[in-house]
């Protein structure tokens, strides 16, 4: 029987599907000096300067950083001089950045060029039109309260805020809005930066569209895009708990209209590995569409991040979170805005201990293949000792914009994050344990998504998107001296 539940982070024990941003690697020294002028270059970085993503495992040699501008065409003239001298030859090619969330140095390059594109954070906001126009380096954290002031929420977003809208677009993110494509299909224009310095706006017509969202930065730099927006509502929560091989139908059954998010968990209790679910959904209350609703104060932890930090070491306390989650919280309901559920920070939930780190996971399964996924899944994490803290599911619809598509059909994606020793032995485990994950979810029908670790094996890659060679034929053709580049492309791309 459903109950009334509650709000994901207001419960103990949830939250924790991103990373925090206390792992990611800083630049420091005074050579991360803006450019003097537009004909100018950056200053190459002191030898060995290093910079690192979310993962906290690649401190990555560069040769330096360049700094975009708020406005986009003042951007593209002031990154002008640096393209071209990499496509002639004179320097190695730049990887673009936004808040570098991303876990295997898909926002960084070896001893090439890194462009912090977090100054183009401009934002325009059509009421009439329920659009945004919205610069590649702004932030959801400056975002969703400029939108909740006119009475706007995101269409789709991650579930977090610490990340740009360049980033959002360039992984063709999700999140767990109900019945919605990954954030591809809520994108009217781009206008990117290409390899040749050119300045352009493409749509859904245009195959370079299709090729830069969920591109990876590899076919230029997303300056602005215009996004939908959607009306801003208070929602009521209800939650059910049922076997996860009653999941799908479960799902089917309760996320209907007018029902606009929902979200799923599994059960991290060892007892009950991925045996039990737990389903939230989110009904809006029509009057208060477009209304402008308080927007909380963010949340600092508190109880909730030492419940969930406590399960990191612990059988008793994954247990212990588990039953939280799946009687307790239900009990601790309330209604909350659309906008206050979005507008919450990962770090909350990061890891502050010196000898491991978070990594997260993601694998996708068709609706009707979850409970067989779910089984070879958990088959994997015992066999290989998986630390794991949380498994999110969500909804993700066919995706028939980006030309690197991980919904190629209706989906559920598992979102899961483990807790990984900083050593050799632990960075084995992990790579061991994630191609089992990743075979488990081809034989399954699915996918698995590309932000994270690369631990795959470039056969792995190649059979979980048939589509990444064309792709790549792509890059070539539109960057044929290799001016983008990052480390997914050198893990996987280079002949």
């Amino acid at each position: 029987m459903a109950r009334r539940g509650s709000t994901r982070r207001r419960v103990l024990a949830t939250g924790a599907v991103v990373l925090g941003s206390a792992a990611l690697g800083g630049v420091g020294g005074a050579w991360l000096q803006r450019l003097s002028d537009a004909a100018g270059l950056p200053p190459p970085a002191p030898p060995r300067t290093l910079l690192d993503d979310a993962s906290g495992l690649n401190p990555t040699p560069v040769r330096g950083v360049a700094f975009a501008e708020a406005n986009p065409d003042a951007a593209a003239k002031r990154l002008a001089p640096l393209l071209q001298r990499i496509a002639a030859g004179e320097e190695p090619g730049l990887a673009v950045s936004g808040a570098r969330h991303s876990m295997g140095g898909q926002s960084l390059m070896r001893d090439g060029w890194v462009l912090d594109a977090l100054p183009l954070n401009g934002l325009t906001i059509d009421a009439e039109a329920r659009t945004m126009r919205v610069g590649g380096g702004a932030l959801w954290r400056d975002i969703v309260p400029a939108l909740n002031a006119a009475g706007f929420s995101p269409a789709v977003m991650q579930s977090n805020n610490d990340f740009s809208i360049g980033g959002t677009l360039s992984v063709n993110a999700h999140g767990w809005h109900a019945n919605s494509p990954p954030a591809a299909s809520t994108v009217r224009r781009l206008r990117l930066l290409t390899a040749d310095g050119a300045v352009v706006d493409c749509g859904p017509g245009d195959e370079l569209f299709g090729l830069a969202l969920g591109g990876y930065g590899l076919f230029g730099v997303i300056l602005e895009a215009e996004i939908a927006v959607l009306p801003n509502a208070m929602y009521v929560p209800e939650f059910a708990a049922m076997p996860t091989r009653d999941y799908a139908a479960a799902f089917a059954e309760r996320v209907v209209a007018p029902v606009e998010m929902a979200y799923g968990r599994l059960s991290v209790d060892p007892g009950s590995l991925f045996e039990e679910a737990v389903l939230g959904w989110y009904v809006p209350v029509p009057e208060t569409r477009g209304a402008v609703l308080p927007l909380p104060d963010l949340t600092h932890g508190g109880m909730q991040r030492l419940v969930f930090r406590n399960a990191a070491g612990s059988d008793t306390g994954k247990a212990l979170r588990w039953w939280l989650e799946r009687e307790a919280g239900p009990w601790l309901a309330e209604r909350t805005s659309r906008n206050s559920l979005l507008n919450e920070p990962a770090a909350v939930f990061a890891n502050r201990e010196a000898g491991s780190t978070d990594i997260l996971h993601e694998y996708f399964a068709p609706r009707a293949r979850l409970w067989d996924f779910a089984q070879a899944a958990r088959a994997v994490i015992r066999r290989d000792e998986g630390n794991l803290l949380n498994v999110t599911v969500r909804d993700v619809r066919r995706d028939d914009r980006s030309a690197l598509a991980y919904a190629r059909e209706d989906v559920f994606g598992l979102v899961m994050l483990f807790v990984q020793e900083r050593s050799a032995a632990g960075e084995e485990r992990m790579q061991r344990m994630t191609r089992g994950l990743i075979d488990a979810a081809i034989d399954t029908g699915g996918t698995y998504y590309l932000p994270y670790r690369l631990h795959a094996t470039g056969e792995q890659l190649r059979r979980a998107y048939p589509a990444w060679d064309e792709v790549i034929a792509a890059q070539r053709r539109h960057d044929p001296n290799g001016v983008f580049r990052n480390g997914l492309y050198q893990r996987y791309a280079v002949a």
